[in-house]
Formats: structure tokens, sequence, C-alpha cells
């Protein structure tokens, strides 16, 4: 029987699996809650092959997955935070970019026992790489163990981020950060659309800081702990605490954490 770790791995490519030989064809594509947040057939049959892959490796498993109708199609209970293990599955983060062919999407997996991501693994489809990890075991990337950087200044840091659906007050916040790391100055601002890879960017040093608002724990969980195990400090974007139920999300190493915040804090206030 697989350990947590390798049946997030398995999954994460199983539903990798589809998204690829979907990319030509992904089918219908609707807007849900927003006019800029899509789902398609692709998303669907991703989830389900990564939630059967569970169910089958780990029978009686909960779930959450970001479409509910992947448990519809499956006749299984969508599983809630609150559960005491909880497989919390994102069968195409990044659907804009897969849609358009831009090349960073991928599939998120991750264990949570009572609320606390314990397994993760992201595999970023349009690269072929899997990263992972478990509470307390390290993160890898294609099995080579990985760090965070150790960027000690805002000024010579790459960042990463992303913008909300809601175009609104949502997005006013997120202009007037954007502004202020732009202006502190950074090396650089990225954005690519998939939280979990860019998550795996800070564990993997590609990058050196992440923050994002508006997000859910299907985009966060198994990046959080692919950060933390990597050595990275992880809160929500205002310093609190990350939990499932947070909404945002700021990572960097212990170093960086505390003056990316700083800067996120001034622009806010």
């Amino acid at each position: 029987m697989p350990n947590s770790l390798e049946i997030a791995r398995i999954a994460a490519r199983a539903g990798g699996t589809v998204l690829a030989e979907k990319a030509a064809d992904f089918g219908a594509v609707r807007s849900k809650g927003s006019p800029t947040d899509f789902v398609s057939d692709a998303d669907i049959a991703a989830g389900v092959a990564a939630a059967s892959t569970i169910l089958e490796l780990a029978p009686g498993a909960r779930i959450l997955v970001e479409e509910p109708e992947v448990c519809e199609i499956l006749a299984v209970e969508p599983g809630a935070i609150g559960d005491p293990e909880l497989w919390i599955i994102d069968p195409l983060d990044g659907t804009t970019s897969y849609l358009h062919g831009f090349p960073c999407y991928s599939v998120s997996i991750a264990l949570a026992r009572n609320g606390v991501p314990v397994a993760g693994a992201v595999y970023n489809g349009a690269l072929g790489e899997m990263a992972s990890a478990a509470l307390g075991g390290g993160a890898t990337l294609h099995d080579e163990e990985v760090h965070c950087s150790s960027a000690s200044a805002v000024k010579d840091a790459l960042v990463v981020t992303g913008f909300p659906y809601d175009r609104g007050e949502p997005l006013t916040k997120q202009l007037a950060v954007l502004a202020a790391f732009l202006r502190a100055p950074v090396h650089g601002v990225r954005r690519d659309g998939s939280a979990a890879v860019d998550l795996c960017h800070i564990a993997t040093g590609r990058a050196d800081g992440f923050w994002e608002f508006g997000l859910k724990p299907w985009d966060m969980a198994a990046g959080v702990l692919i950060c933390r195990e990597a050595g990275a400090t992880v809160t929500d974007a205002h310093g609190a605490p990350w939990t499932l139920d947070s909404g945002s999300v700021l990572a960097a190493n212990p170093v960086l954490h505390p003056l990316m915040l700083d800067v996120i804090r001034s622009a806010t206030a």
C-alpha cells in the first residue's frame, strides 16, 4: 500500500496525464462566479482521475475538490475543512493559462490531518515537474531535495503574485501592494496564473517571495507544505498563521518574509 506522499504523487500525475491528453480539445468551457473564472471539461476529467486514484489507493478517503461535479460523478459525499483527515484536490490550477496554451498550470494534491497539510504534491504539467513533501521529511523536486532562497532584502528579490477574479476592491488592494513592491524596488515581479506552481517556485529557490489574495485551500494546501518543508516561512498575506481557512498567503525565507510583510502592511494600511 503506498504511503500518503506516494498517493499524492500518483494522483497528481494521473490528473496531469488527463490534462495532457485533453490539451488539444479541452471540451466545453464555462465561467463560474466571475466572468474571468473558468472551468472546462478538462478540469472535471482531471479531477475525476485524481480523486478516483485516491479513493482506489485509500478506500473511504474524504475528498474536497475545487469542482463539485467530480464528487457527483464519483457518487461520493464531498469532504469538509473540519474533517480529521481530508484530501484536497485542485485538478487544474491555472485554467486560464491552460485554455490559452500558456505553459503554466498544475495539479495540486494535499492530505490534511486536523487541518494541517501532512503530504502534498504539485505536478507542473507544462514542464513535467513533480514537487512534493511530507511533514517533517523535507521538500523535493523530482526526488531531489530543494530549499528556498537566501535573499535577505526586498531590493534583491524576485517576487511572484497573482490577481483576484474580483476586479473591484480586492483588485484595488492588490494593485496598491504591487505598486509598493515595484517601487521598493524589487528585482522583478512575475505572474503566471498558478498559485500552486508559484509556491513551488519559492520552495525551489527560483523566486524569493510570493503573496496573493483571494485564494482557496485547494490553491495552497500542497504548496504551503512544500514551501515549509523547503525552509520557508508561510503565513497569510497579513502575517496571521496560515490555515486551510486562510484566503491569502505570503511565503518567503525567514529573513525576507518579515520584510515583505512590512511592504504589504504599509500598502494596505
